[in-house]
């Protein structure tokens, strides 16, 4: 996500020249897609630099190419993955692919060459970037370090290198040498070694704050986010993908700039700790003691809250609702609060004091959380800076991840005993040597319920497969996805026949009591799978 720097430097070029307005309507300059008039206020290539553009989530759809030099073309992909309109732009920050990939097209639009030509011919170029492409590592992939994923039993374990495919949000393949040509332009004022890319001017005012949701937050440049730490203020971006992460940071103060890139998919966590335990040595800030407040309620603010990307659109809803970064606050008899961040530890372990209602100081530190309310006092979110603005919704207790989990487990438990009941209790008869002849509602009961939990039970064996073993099949809904997603359909109608078998099985009395029971209650329990897997959007073609 580095890439997106590059993106946003391109998009000031043209700002420069005067071909793009940054706060007129981004229709203006789209002839192929056309953003919906939603709201009353238009988005703007402001709001798609700052994220701020207000769109919805489609989790990673689309993300990722088939190989090198083989992503879809940007007008494609981003029509294909139009995500609704969620708010008023300019109103909340939300971490935005879409945003930044449409502001690439702008580019393109505007210009009339694609974005990989034109960044080539306009940054890479001019800067002696040699080393640098997009969609393919220059030299092939024997140049490219081997991708390493999360340590598994045996230690990291190579994975093969996942190419982006919107190129804008994340497709550069660079080098530590190359991105400091980049860096150096910008504490240069747009210029490096003869070479200017962007007039002075143009440059403060992408490194400059344009958007933040309370003045004690750092918030984010055109492109930029902030970083504060008392008095000094440093911009940066970070970002990850499968088997690699990275990290951009400049403090123009100093002049300087330092880049830590991993290739390895947990450096997410320590790069941009690497890069800020680096500056605390070099550029020491005081720390002023924290005064709290005694009149705070700290428990009106405890609770489970989630990273605002959030898909509730697409299949991909199940992976960012157990996996999407959510923070953990906890009240303290004393009346500070503490937090953690999970799965990704990308803010440390925290204690806030409180300063005023809504707006908690970090111990020992100078970061801020600040809370979000609803006029009558009730808490619906909260904002808090780290190597990026995060902006999170307060989670009711249905929506938490670990009670979703729960209930999803249960359902599979109760799918799984219904797909290993049938041939197991088909075996049970065998060995017993049970004969006669079986009712007719009772071998269809017994069919319906094995066939009903073995097709959700494929399903999510399919689904979860897909994301450990082919993400990128995954989010380019690859043909065998698609038919991964009939199967919960199928399921719909096997569960109403066995529901209906299972009436006819009481008012007959065929099978036993406790055979009744069973199949009634695995009727029942899969019935109401059925909305619970619409809730995660994994009923239908959500895509």
């Amino acid at each position: 996500s580095v890439s997106k720097l590059l993106t946003a430097t391109a998009v000031m070029q043209q700002v420069e020249q005067g071909a793009l307005d940054l706060d007129a309507d981004v229709n203006d300059y789209l002839a192929d897609l056309e953003i919906p008039d939603t709201f009353p206020a238009p988005v703007t290539a402001a709001h798609l630099l700052t994220h701020t553009a207000g769109f919805g989530e489609y989790y990673l759809l689309g993300s990722a190419a088939p190989g090198p030099g083989e992503s879809d073309p940007l007008a494609d992909s981003l029509s294909r993955f139009l995500p609704p309109r969620v708010r008023a732009p300019g109103i909340e920050h939300q971490y935005d692919n879409f945003g930044v990939a449409l502001a690439g097209h702008l580019v393109e639009n505007v210009t009339g060459d694609s974005f990989e030509e034109y960044v080539t011919a306009q940054i890479l170029d001019p800067l002696s970037m040699s080393s640098s492409t997009y969609g393919r590592p220059v030299g092939g992939t024997d140049d490219v370090l081997p991708h390493e994923a999360l340590p598994g039993a045996d230690g990291a374990g190579e994975v093969p290198p996942m190419y982006v495919n919107s190129l804008p949000t994340g497709g550069l393949w660079t080098t530590g040498e190359d991105i400091a040509a980049f860096m150096l332009a910008h504490l240069g004022g747009g210029e490096h070694d003869g070479a200017r890319i962007l007039q002075p001017d143009t440059v403060a005012e992408m490194h400059r704050t344009q958007f933040t949701p309370h003045p004690e937050l750092a918030g984010i440049g055109y492109g930029f986010f902030e970083h504060l730490a008392g008095e000094r203020r440093g911009i940066q971006h970070g970002g990850s993908w499968v088997g690699a992460s990275a990290h951009l940071y400049l403090l123009p103060e100093a002049d300087l700039g330092m880049f830590v890139a991993f290739n390895h998919g947990s450096g997410v966590q320590v790069t941009h700790r690497l890069i800020y335990d680096a500056l605390d040595e070099l550029f020491p800030v005081t720390v002023e003691p924290t005064t709290g407040v005694s009149d705070v309620d700290a428990d009106a603010y405890a609770g489970q809250y989630r990273w605002n990307r959030h898909d509730t659109f697409t299949f991909m809803r199940i992976v960012s609702t157990l996996g999407g970064i959510r923070l953990q606050v906890t009240a303290n008899d004393d009346g500070t609060l503490d937090t953690a961040m999970a799965p990704v530890g990308l803010l440390p372990d925290t204690r806030w004091t409180a300063r005023e209602p809504g707006v908690f100081v970090e111990d020992g530190g100078t970061a801020a959380l600040v809370f979000d309310s609803e006029p009558g006092g009730e808490v619906t979110g909260l904002h808090v800076a780290g190597p990026q603005l995060f902006s999170m919704d307060r989670l009711a207790w249905y929506e938490t991840t670990g009670f979703v989990l729960a209930l999803l487990l249960v359902f599979v438990a109760v799918a799984l005993i219904a797909a290993v009941g049938w041939p197991a209790g088909a075996i049970y008869r065998r060995l017993r040597r049970r004969s006669g002849d079986t009712p007719t509602d009772l071998r269809r009961a017994r069919a319906l319920a094995g066939l009903a939990g073995g097709l959700l039970v494929a399903f999510l064996v399919g689904i979860f497969g897909h994301f450990i073993l082919d993400m990128g099949g995954l989010v380019r809904v690859s043909p065998a996805v698609v038919a991964l997603l009939w199967l919960p359909l199928v399921s719909v109608a096997v569960t109403a026949g066995l529901a209906f078998v299972a009436i006819r099985l009481w008012r007959t009395g065929q099978g036993s009591a406790a055979g009744r029971v069973y199949y009634s209650g695995i009727a029942l329990a899969l019935l109401a799978f059925l909305p619970f897997l619409y809730h995660l959007r994994l009923l239908g073609f959500h895509y």
